[in-house]
């Protein structure tokens, strides 16, 4: 569940989606006109036929911009506010909406919301074992302790939660199945541009460390 910290917010980001449904729309059917008729096609109508695919998808991004700049005039915030649930347990944290950009006074949303994830990770500390993500070393995922997490935690900007509750079937050994259950309980300490966290080519200025506690080893 989630809900715009500015109800203006809605509109716009439904225009951003419409934007880009229909950006991605027409480029898909270009790019499979081309694959239809690559082999009919020569150089000069193969160059045209890219340079309208790059001219389409820079209007989708240039509209963006538009309804952006919109935004930012307008002082509408892009912060949402969205609910984690878990085990009988619940938090609202606000995190930036995707189809958005941010306005002056958003970050700090974020940074001030801060401590309200700090109890249920606590919680759920006793619970699961915890792992940090760390894309530099070939296991990928390596044991953590709670002391490493609060120490990322006080060092970084604000904190963005989501869980994981799945039930998948597994095959034995005998030919049958059997339902094996996953928890998880992510958390990803962030710093920088909230627009750039997930850009890799934006750190070390601005990204995240990703948490998680479960009730497996996590994939390599």
């Amino acid at each position: 569940m989630t809900r715009f910290h500015d109800p203006r917010a809605a509109a716009l980001a439904q225009q951003i989606d419409q934007t880009n449904a229909i950006g991605w729309e027409g480029a898909c059917d270009m790019a499979l006109q081309q694959h239809l008729a690559k082999a009919e096609l020569s150089p000069v109508e193969a160059v045209l036929r890219f340079d309208m695919f790059r001219k389409r998808a820079q209007d989708t991004a240039d509209k963006r911009q538009v309804i952006w700049a919109e935004q930012v005039s307008q002082g509408i915030s892009g912060i949402e506010w969205y609910t984690v649930e878990y085990g009988g347990m619940a938090l609202v944290l606000p995190r930036l909406c995707e189809e958005l950009t941010l306005v002056p006074g958003d970050k700090e949303i974020l940074m001030n919301s801060k401590s309200v994830a700090l109890d249920f990770l606590a919680h759920w500390n006793t619970v699961f074992k915890l792992w940090r993500y760390n894309r530099e070393t070939d296991e990928r995922w390596l044991e953590s302790r709670w002391s490493q997490f609060y120490t990322e935690y006080m060092s970084r900007e604000w904190v963005e939660v989501w869980a994981e509750d799945e039930v998948y079937q597994i095959l034995l050994r005998d030919g049958t199945f059997q339902d094996k259950p996953t928890f998880a309980i992510n958390a990803c300490c962030c710093w920088g541009n909230p627009q750039a966290i997930h850009r890799t080519t934006a750190y070390s200025n601005s990204g995240s460390s990703w948490f998680q506690w479960n009730n497996f080893t996590p994939w390599r």
